[in-house]
């Protein structure tokens, strides 16, 4: 029996999981502090959140993800060393950005600094994982792989239709998986965390590029 492959992405309510366990999609979510719970005890996770901090300098994958997105490269955030994300972006803002220059040469956005709550869950949950492999994606890359294009906003109508024509390549019945996921979670969540799970099954069987290219070790990007 194939283990199971779970497919994360961050929402409001915390994060959500698309389960592949057997022909059919599950769902299940928790709350930020609690991603450990959607870890499965084997098989592939793959997780829309940065996986393997430095301690200084930019991540090189988060440079590239920009550079595959072109003009949608603001839907990636350049993460920042672990120090500026343990720090959070509950300290002061000058204190946070003087932190970042120094160990980057460069400021942080409030964006990337938002993430720092769910990065650092993640983290602290892997290292209490040691028989399932959880590798870093990008909806936003798995659909332009899905499709050979950058689709328009996750927020508009003309986005979701575009992610629902994508997934439907992969599963048909796209609309009915969507239909079940739980009802708190927005249905441009349900869809990313699909197209997650696409990306870990990629990596399973062994088509997934990542970014940077032949990468063996964290941080890259599976897609």
């Amino acid at each position: 029996m194939t283990d199971p492959a779970v497919g994360i992405d961050g929402y409001r309510g915390g994060w959500v999981a698309a389960i592949l366990d057997g022909p059919g999609v599950s769902w299940a979510t928790a709350p930020v502090d609690a991603i450990a719970g959607l870890l499965p005890t084997s098989g592939l996770v793959g997780v829309d959140m940065p996986i393997g901090l430095l301690d200084e300098g930019w991540r090189a994958c988060d440079a590239l993800a920009k550079q595959e997105l072109g003009s949608a490269s603001a839907r990636v955030f350049m993460t920042p060393p672990r120090p500026v994300l343990e720090l959070g972006a509950g300290a002061p803002n000058d204190v946070v950005q003087d932190l970042c220059r120094r160990l980057t040469g460069q400021g942080v956005s409030r964006q990337a600094l938002g993430l720092a709550e769910r990065v650092l869950a993640l983290d602290r949950a892997l290292h209490r994982r040691s028989r399932v492999r959880v590798v870093e994606v990008h909806p936003e890359l798995s659909f332009t792989e899905l499709t050979g294009r950058t689709l328009p906003s996750k927020k508009s109508a003309a986005g979701v239709a575009a992610r629902f024509a994508a997934l439907r390549g992969w599963r048909p019945d796209t609309e009915q998986v969507v239909a079940r996921a739980p009802a708190d979670v927005p249905i441009d969540d349900a869809l990313d965390a699909l197209a997650a799970l696409w990306s870990a099954l990629r990596w399973r069987e062994g088509l997934a590029r990542t970014l940077p290219a032949d990468a063996l070790a964290p941080p890259f990007v599976a897609i």
